[in-house]
């Protein structure tokens, strides 16, 4: 089959089929073989790079292969670029797991503006303070107790981190991506900041909080730094630890010593600020009220009781925060405006199935009880 004769009527923006084809992770050859050797992987590379227009056919059997509707191939859509998406550890996670992660933060931006014709979501209000690779713990720390005021958070526990970053116009998603090397990402596509929670691991309640207040430190911290360094990632788990539990609520809330007395005080700071035994281990290592000798002492203890896989108290704090945005924003357009999401995401030439998977997935099906 020609790849160039019958072109169709809109022309195809290229950089959409390597898009599609990142969503679904898969490689040239694969699409290929998805679509029964009609065309070549060299005739798809042709296409991906602009220097052959596809067919009408070819297209329909792209749209086919890749599970998009075909308009989603020629659409104009107000977010095109992918920006920097931050993720845990480089080495762990696979450039293709990153391309798939970065392809669905791109649709979600543009689901995400279409929405947004029928209601208003909460203005952006996360502050700019860029760090350098070299900042101390000092800026770190100044950085985020700067959220906790612009905030208004004052010093005390915060009681839902997914909500705060939604009230200030973070959209957080939660994902399966079948890869638990990935614990959360962020990015920013158009004007509102993303995040993404994933469910692959399992994760628990504070180890959740945990991951949200990490990504916030990126997008708080990293918008003009490479992601991925050892550097980026210290500062922004600094900062996730600082915005948690500030330091004067910490030296007066942590144990300076792991007697039995002061694991029974490291519990309760577990259940009061929402945050891990290790984690507040490590906080309180970095404020060095223990020595990197006790430090190390506690980590082997806790491996020793099989704590570094599931603490003390994890069942008990319940099931992660679930985002709320997204989802009563789209309830809200379809009774306001009568919108539906399936009409939403046709007239943003979407995949359906993808941004179901985000709304679904980011849902909390419990009931809530109203007092």
């Amino acid at each position: 089959m020609s790849t160039d004769s019958d072109p169709p009527a809109t022309p195809v923006i290229p950089s959409r089929i390597r898009l599609a084809r990142d969503l679904r992770g898969l490689t040239q050859q694969q699409v290929v073989a998805e679509l029964g050797g009609s065309i070549s992987p060299p005739a798809l590379s042709q296409i991906e790079a602009g220097k052959f227009r596809p067919s009408d056919a070819v297209v329909k059997q792209l749209s086919a292969a890749l599970n998009v509707p075909q308009s989603f191939f020629t659409a104009q859509w107000p977010s095109e670029n992918q920006a920097a998406t931050y993720f845990r550890d480089l080495r762990s996670t696979s450039a293709r797991d990153r391309r798939r992660a970065g392809a669905q933060a791109l649709i979600l931006s543009n689901f995400i503006t279409a929405l947004e014709q029928y209601v208003r979501l909460p203005e952006v209000s996360v502050p700019s303070l860029p760090r350098e690779l070299d900042a101390g713990r000092d800026e770190i720390e100044h950085a985020a107790l700067t959220i906790r005021q612009s905030w208004e958070l004052g010093s005390d526990p915060i009681p839902h981190v997914v909500r705060e970053l939604e009230r200030h116009g973070v959209a957080v998603a939660r994902l399966s991506l079948g890869n638990t090397a990935i614990d959360a990402f962020s990015t920013r596509v158009g004007h509102r900041p993303l995040v993404f929670l994933t469910d692959d691991k399992n994760d628990n309640y504070v180890r959740s909080r945990l991951d949200a207040s990490h990504e916030l430190g990126h997008l708080v911290m990293h918008q003009t730094v490479e992601p991925g360094t050892k550097e980026v990632e210290r500062q922004a788990q600094d900062f996730a630890s600082s915005f948690l539990l500030p330091e004067d609520s910490a030296r007066l809330e942590l144990p300076s010593r792991l007697d039995a007395a002061g694991w029974s005080q490291l519990a309760e700071a577990k259940r009061t600020w929402g945050m891990s035994m290790a984690a507040l281990l490590f906080r309180a290592r970095a404020l060095r009220m223990i020595s990197a000798d006790i430090y190390q002492s506690a980590m082997r203890y806790m491996s020793s009781k099989g704590w570094r896989t599931q603490e003390p108290g994890d069942r008990e704090m319940g099931a992660p925060e679930s985002p709320l945005l997204l989802e009563r924003s789209v309830r809200q357009a379809e009774i306001e405006a009568g919108v539906s999401v399936e009409s939403l995401v046709n007239s943003a030439h979407l995949p359906l199935d993808d941004i179901f998977d985000l709304l679904e997935t980011s849902v909390d099906e419990r009931p809530i009880i109203e007092l």
